[in-house]
């Protein structure tokens, strides 16, 4: 599946950053260490920075390397399935009143979108893949290696700290203008780490991890402006008094009709575009460190820092304006009027004579997406001799989403039209402003030892979203979360350990209409970016589950 980009103007660049920059906000919310497939973090609610996981320690704590000794191998398996829903209501007010005085219908409104289909972002394979399996399924693994007699450990993995996507089934779904289909995958293939036993109490650690990260997005757009109302009205009226330049005048003074006065005329409910975007990077370096404090033998104090990550994405566009744009635009740009208007400024065009087809824009694009540093500390207590308890408190610095900006290859018809109404555009770059909030998270997870072999245990995370209530949209709901875990240790002979583990995420949002500015505000003069279900109230829920596999042995 190739990559398309906006159909309008100043909406698509925002809808493009809306896919991309949410869906990275939802990591901080939803999807962060769901995707590594760790089946004792899982089952402990994440709360394992004073008791990391194996050679898993490199991405929870690298100082936690080490406890291993000799050679270590892990294997393990995740298996998950995501729900997403949205469920939209009714208007405000004064949208009701826009759509009762126009005489529009929004096909969006009392009605349902749900998917669970997966779909994935691959290397090297541009688009997104639907999974063939209705569960995602990934392999994963690692090594390590303390030369005899030494107080030093050596590893590396391969794991996912963030794989999720969807496609919404349907060219109806009410959803699909905030994304038909999106995925974002971080994988890291090579992560050279090593943990150190400084003293009988403490140990330190710290890794090198080299990802690959993409992401695609593919999504339809409308803008329900009362611009547009007006606009639409004024062409209308125009038909109707007879008062449209003759369809055969090769330039007439003014062309407010378009090119072909029998086509639908482009409104606030008028599906204008459709975008497909394509992005990733082979080479994306991030640095753990960590330490693990050990006074005794009942309790442990634990601290990691991930340093922020900057990844520069290239990738491709692609546009496709629906008729009712390039009708209007087009012929527009073929009066006298439009001819003096794009002398004194750049101005849409409708594509017209594209050399990618009517009404299509190609080309390539770069995106700066960061990674945000996350700090977590936790202690790990032996209450009993039975009983153990982890509690983390835990940051992450998403309040360096202040704005994202994406650079274009060649200006285009809606950053044309973007630079007219909006501070944040120019003829090849688009800025949406996000002002996410860095957050602080607990987790919780206590441990049961049956008997010499068998633990039980079980996990809680209240994950709090780092976006505000007025930045809420429907590409994913990002909403408060929770994560609830239990698993099971079994150890069996020569030190072989299998850990099998169950987690369950639920999230969800209320967003009544006119309160968020990137979904549903009824603010027409300064929310013109990117608002596809103006004055129109949603509420939306996420539902994971997760079956995490994992086997550890000397080797």
């Amino acid at each position: 599946m190739n990559v398309i980009g906006p159909k309008i103007n100043v909406p698509l660049w925002a809808l493009v950053f809306s896919v991309l920059v949410n869906s990275f906000a939802t990591q901080a919310a939803l999807v962060e260490n769901l995707t590594m497939g760790n089946a004792k973090a899982l089952s402990l609610g994440n709360a394992v920075t004073a008791d990391p996981p194996s050679i898993d320690s490199i991405h929870y704590n690298p100082a936690g390397l080490a406890k291993l000794k000799g050679r270590q191998l892990n294997l393990k398996v995740l298996a998950a399935s995501m729900e997403f829903e949205v469920a939209f209501g009714g208007h405000d007010d004064k949208t009701r009143q826009i759509l009762d005085g126009f005489e529009y219908h929004d096909e969006v409104a009392h009605r349902t979108s749900k998917t669970s289909t997966v779909g994935l972002r691959l290397p090297y394979d541009e688009g997104v893949t639907e999974w063939p399996l209705p569960v995602l399924i990934m392999p994963m693994g690692g090594a390590s290696y303390s030369p005899p007699g030494s107080d030093v450990t050596f590893a590396t993995a391969a794991y996912a700290p963030m794989a999720a996507g969807y496609i919404r089934e349907g060219e109806d779904d009410p959803a699909r203008f905030m994304g038909e289909y999106m995925s974002m995958a971080t994988i890291t293939y090579f992560s050279p780490s090593i943990g150190v036993q400084l003293t009988e109490h403490w140990s330190v650690g710290a890794s090198i991890n080299f990802s690959w990260q993409g992401v695609t997005a593919g999504t339809s757009i409308r803008v329900p402006n009362i611009a547009l109302a007006w606009g639409e009205l004024l062409t209308r009226r125009l038909q109707e008094q007879n008062a449209c330049p003759a369809q055969d005048d090769p330039m007439p003074l003014a062309n407010l009709c378009g090119l072909d006065q029998s086509l639908a005329r482009m409104g606030p409910y008028t599906n204008a575009t459709q975008l497909e975007f394509d992005a990733e990077s082979g080479l994306v370096a991030g640095i753990n460190i960590g330490a693990l404090w050990q006074p005794n033998d009942w309790f442990t104090w634990g601290v990691v820092y991930q340093f922020e990550r900057k990844a520069n994405l290239d990738g491709t566009y692609r546009l496709t304006y629906h008729d009712e744009w390039v009708n209007f635009f087009g012929g527009l740009h073929q009066s006298n009027l439009g001819q003096g208007i794009n002398f004194l400024l750049p101005f849409p065009d409708g594509q017209v004579d594209s050399p990618h087809g009517r009404g299509i824009e190609y080309g390539k694009a770069e995106i700066e997406i960061i990674t945000p540093a996350h700090f977590s500390t936790g202690i790990s207590l032996q209450a009993a001799p039975r009983w153990k308890l982890n509690i983390d408190v835990k940051w992450t610095d998403w309040g360096v989403w202040d704005g994202l900006s994406v650079s274009f290859d060649q200006p285009l018809d809606f950053t044309k039209l973007a630079t007219l109404v909006s501070a944040y555009s120019e003829l090849t770059e688009l800025t949406i402003p996000r002002h996410y909030k860095s957050v602080w998270n607990w987790a919780f997870g206590v441990e049961y030892q049956y008997n010499d072999n068998l633990a039980l245990r079980f996990g809680y995370e209240p994950r709090k979203s780092s976006i505000p209530d007025d930045k809420q949209d429907v590409l994913l709901p990002v909403g408060d979360a929770e994560l609830f875990g239990f698993g099971v240790e079994y150890t069996m002979r020569n030190d072989r350990l299998l850990e099998v583990a169950l987690g369950y995420v639920h999230a969800e949002a209320s967003v009544p209409a006119n309160t968020s500015t990137n979904a549903n505000s009824s603010d027409d003069f300064n929310n013109f970016i990117y608002n596809p279900y103006a004055g129109t109230d949603f509420s939306s829920q996420m539902n994971a589950y997760l079956l995490e596999v994992s086997y550890s042995a000397p080797f």
